[in-house]
């Protein structure tokens, strides 16, 4: 233990030699604790090498009367849990993008399909005698109540009603025949 405090004493001073010397002793046993923590050899050698910058890096902070055995693999064990850490946030954050870049996806493909449904839809009603072309755009478009077209053209809401009721009809029968073909494509 004597031998040790006096490498660490050096490494504190700054001595490199003492450094490589302290490398050389706790290098493989430091990578086999790393091998069983990440059961990945790349990463249990990145690991080795982090924790051994880290040491040299804050040196001045090694106590040589402390357990150098203790400090260097709490080092390396804290290391490996923030990888962890990260990875998983990673995981999380491409999963999360990929939802949204599916929910993406899927909006921008709805409201293409409804645009082309609504075109479809504003084909069939130019199909229609103009007059209940009209009432129904008025109801639908302009939001008119059946009230409020019955003043402005001066007919009945019967009249608007059974007009609104034909066109409609007139989808209900027509437009599964262009969705069929809209489906099938």
């Amino acid at each position: 233990m004597q031998e040790e405090s006096s490498l660490l004493a050096a490494i504190v001073a700054g001595d490199f030699k003492a450094f490589g010397d302290l490398y050389e002793k706790y290098h493989r046993t430091l990578y086999a604790f790393a091998l069983n923590l990440s059961k990945n050899s790349h990463e249990a050698e990145e690991l080795v090498q982090s924790v051994f910058v880290s040491v040299w890096e804050t040196r001045k902070n090694i106590d040589p009367a402390k357990s150098f055995h203790a400090y260097l693999f709490s080092i390396a064990r804290n290391r490996f849990y923030n990888i962890l850490r990260k990875r998983i946030t990673e995981s999380c954050y491409v999963d999360y993008m990929l939802h949204q870049e599916n929910q993406t996806d899927n909006e921008l493909e709805k409201r293409v399909e409804d645009n082309e449904i609504n075109e479809i839809i504003h084909k069939l009603i130019q199909q229609v005698p103009k007059r209940r072309q009209e009432i129904f755009r008025m109801n639908r478009d302009e939001n008119f109540s059946y009230k409020q077209i019955a003043e402005k053209l001066q007919i009945s809401e019967n009249t608007v009603d059974t007009q609104i009721r034909n066109v409609l009809n007139f989808l209900r029968k027509e437009l599964p025949k262009y969705l069929t073909i809209f489906i099938y494509f």
